[in-house]
């Protein structure tokens, strides 16, 4: 656990607390720090067109946003079956559902993070939901500037995006009914360009080039063993300080993973601290010097999510886990589609050829023997 926590970790916590009185007050600051976060995030959308994007549902049907807009208003929920709030929303959007379902496109969207078919069927089942519920790989996220749950996005008749949130108040419901009474255009609107599905490498496939920029302003590279294709890069040009000959080993992470779900998902917690204290424990030799320094035959590299996740709070992790070595921030989500990651903990090793030799994550029934062997061998 960190010896100091960044407000959101501290509000998250606070969010858990027993007692009703403080636990009240705790998920009002909660709920403050997610509409915050999601207001930031919809920030740049609100006006704008939205994108053409396909929606897969659990029941096999395709709901195609471009043919509702200048016809129908849009409401899309992003969720988590382990988010609290987003649990105890759940009866209110199922009655938002029959109240308004035949006026308004509303998809639930769960993240895919940490979920998969098996726990978000379950979910559905046990909470008793009828809405259409589809299940990200990233590319909503991204196209919708997807960053806390529950998040709320409503999109007008003509197809431009008019609401962003987190809370579950007056002020979402008074903008949900007024994309209900506005008038639809003559004209059906344009969507913007349509948002691409990245296929994620897989074990065996060849890297192409990606340039990375540590949230300590360090350049790395990953060995490329594919010149074809757009490179990946969250760095501005950034000299590397690491060699493309280094074989690279990725962790991907939510730095609230091991506290936040432990009641929740504690396999999902169990797993996250397996994975950090074996980083830990592999970072720092008996000498105290940290194997993640240039001067290592092996780059270690954590990558983070966006999800509940800002610069600053890596930060905070970072100064209560310095030894998990440089700490990468996806700040759009590219980095977990590029390696089409949706589990957290997510180890992949990229050998000198740039080729991804190793791709475990906590389903695997086997993990905890992977990782080790892993870790081990490095």
């Amino acid at each position: 656990m960190l010896k100091r926590k960044s407000q959101l970790m501290k509000l998250l916590v606070a969010s858990l607390a027993a007692l009703s009185l403080g636990q009240a007050l705790a998920e009002e600051d909660y709920s403050a720090e997610g509409e915050r976060r999601a207001k930031l995030a919809g920030k740049g959308l609100l006006g704008t067109t939205a994108p053409q994007l396909l929606i897969k549902t659990l029941d096999g049907k395709t709901i195609d946003l471009s043919q509702l807009y200048g016809h129908k208003p849009v409401y899309i929920k992003y969720w988590a079956t382990w988010c609290a709030p987003c649990r105890k929303q759940m009866p209110g959007f199922e009655a938002l559902y029959q109240k308004y379902g035949e006026q308004i496109q509303v998809i639930a969207v769960n993240t895919g993070l940490s979920d998969d078919l098996k726990s978000v069927s379950a979910f559905k089942d046990k909470a008793g939901l009828s809405m259409p519920i589809a299940i990200d790989d990233g590319t909503l996220a991204r196209a919708l500037n997807f960053r806390v749950t529950p998040q709320h996005l409503l999109i007008n008749k003509r197809g431009e995006f008019a609401y962003v949130g987190h809370e579950d108040d007056g002020n979402f419901y008074r903008a949900l009914e007024q994309v209900i009474a506005e008038e639809a255009p003559e004209v059906a609107p344009t969507p913007s360009v349509i948002a691409t599905q990245i296929k994620g490498y897989d074990i065996g496939d060849k890297l192409a080039p990606i340039s990375l920029k540590s949230i300590a302003n360090q350049g790395f590279s990953v060995p490329a063993g594919n010149s074809v294709g757009a490179p990946a890069t969250n760095s501005a040009s950034l000299p590397s300080t690491s060699s493309a000959a280094k074989e690279t080993v990725l962790v991907f992470f939510a730095p609230w993973c091991e506290w936040y779900l432990e009641q929740t998902e504690p396999l999902t917690s169990k797993s996250c601290t397996l994975v950090r204290q074996m980083l830990e424990s592999h970072g720092t030799d008996s000498h105290g010097t940290d194997s993640h320094s240039t001067g290592s035959s092996t780059q270690w590299l954590s990558v983070s999510t966006n999800l509940w996740t800002s610069k600053e709070d890596l930060t905070e992790y970072q100064a209560g886990h310095g030894a998990v070595g440089p700490i990468i921030f996806d700040a759009d989500g590219e980095l977990f589609a590029r390696f089409g990651v949706t589990q957290v903990p997510t180890v992949i090793t990229v050998d000198q050829a740039g080729r991804v030799t190793d791709k475990v994550d906590f389903r695997q029934p086997d993990f905890k023997e992977k990782v080790t062997a892993l870790f081990s061998k490095q």
